[in-house]
């Protein structure tokens, strides 16, 4: 049994299977996974453990922190968002290859670098419509031919992020597509090989092939979760969130509940309050709108969800009782509540979800059936565990 208020369990055999279909999809094509933000809240580190062992070829973070909490996997770690001068020294020592898109961070690098006489990887970013960062794929061309003069860096990968990849309407995907070919074919006439492309994310990787090229970075189907519904993958969501019942009480009609008495009782209401709130994740914009599920049935959200605690309906079902398990994500018998559901209800996206499930929540570790480590995202302990 987890002895647990709130936790998330995480089930590593699904993510192996979620890699080996992705694989199996993409053939020789190389996997550059995105495991920021924790792996998606799942957890970087244990998560990137598994898809080493799995044979991925690089890990996708999004600042020198977190490639600096996955260099003892001793995997090549690619840093896909800006970062800044004073990451450089330590981005240098360390070997990690940053995104590049300005010519001054590229002279810095180069110098420190040449100090510790030592070549360092890049990634350059083409702009070809994200509007957020990358070289405008105008001027990538020159860009690109001014930096592979620099001695002491080496370009390993060009790359560009689609901006609505998983859209029904693929016009301004293939738009965006179609200028980083531009960039990449006056590469190649004027006889500049670079080693790795890359631009399909989860989207991509399901509905556009021609966006390959020989690398690709999965981030939400690693995780199970799908950008839209259409299916070419079979992948299997890896996370569950837990809590428990914590406090059961009878609610006459008219009687309100929850800060700013949101909700009023339409009739004698049994209510369960549950031990997880927005503080661990839970999205506010559940108030009176979410579902849970308790002994395979679902009961509704009432009231507005609180900081630590939240209230649902359980007039419905019979023998509930203090400390028992309560779904929030995942499945209980015939019922099943999706993180791209809780997504729906809160009008934002299921990663954002996933993300943000907060630290003071541990992490369970599955592995065929068996809860095998417990993490801590406050302490960043980790108890190895054969049962609890």
């Amino acid at each position: 049994m987890i002895e647990e208020r709130t936790w998330v369990v995480i089930n590593l055999d699904k993510l192996r299977n979620n890699f080996r279909n992705i694989k199996r999809h993409l053939g020789d094509v190389k996997i550059l996974g995105a495991v920021k933000a924790e792996a998606y809240g799942h957890g970087g580190i244990e998560v990137s453990k598994v898809l080493k062992e799995e044979g991925i070829d690089a890990l996708g973070v999004a600042s020198v922190e977190e490639a600096v909490n996955l260099k003892s996997l001793g995997i090549q770690i690619i840093i896909l968002s800006p970062t800044f001068s004073f990451d450089i020294p330590i981005i240098v020592d360390e070997g990690f290859i940053p995104t590049v898109t300005y010519t001054s961070f590229a002279d810095q690098l180069e110098e420190e670098a040449e100090r510790h006489q030592k070549k360092v990887k890049i990634h350059i970013e083409i702009d070809t419509g994200m509007g957020r960062t990358g070289v405008p794929y105008p001027r990538a061309h020159q860009f690109i031919s001014e930096i592979i003069k620099k001695r002491w860096i080496e370009i390993d990968g060009i790359f560009t992020h689609f901006a609505e990849a998983e859209s029904d309407d693929k016009d301004f995907t293939f738009l965006q597509l179609e200028r980083f070919n531009r960039v990449v074919n006056s590469l190649r006439e004027n006889g500049i090989s670079i080693p790795y492309y890359h631009t399909a994310n989860s989207a991509a990787i399901l509905n556009m092939k021609p966006s390959y090229f020989n690398m690709v970075r999965p981030g939400l189907l690693l995780y199970g979760l799908y950008p839209k519904e259409k299916k070419n993958i079979e992948v299997s969501p890896i996370m569950s969130l837990k809590t428990r019942v914590c406090y059961l009480k009878w609610i006459d009609k008219g009687d309100a509940v929850s800060y700013g008495r949101t909700y009023r009782a339409k009739r004698r209401t049994k209510v369960a309050t549950i031990s997880i709130g927005y503080g661990d994740g839970l999205p506010r914009l559940l108030s009176n709108k979410g579902e849970v599920i308790i002994k395979g049935s679902r009961a509704p959200v009432i009231g507005n969800v609180c900081m630590d605690l939240t209230m649902v309906d359980m007039t419905h079902i019979d023998g509930v009782k203090i400390g028992d398990e309560v779904t929030v994500i995942g499945k209980d018998g015939d019922e099943e509540i999706t993180a791209d559901e809780v997504a729906r209800i809160s009008k934002t996206i299921s990663y954002e979800i996933t993300s943000n499930i907060g630290p003071r929540v541990p992490r369970i570790y599955m592995e065929k059936g068996i809860p095998t480590l417990r993490k801590s995202l406050i302490s960043g302990n980790c108890v190895n565990i054969q049962s609890v």
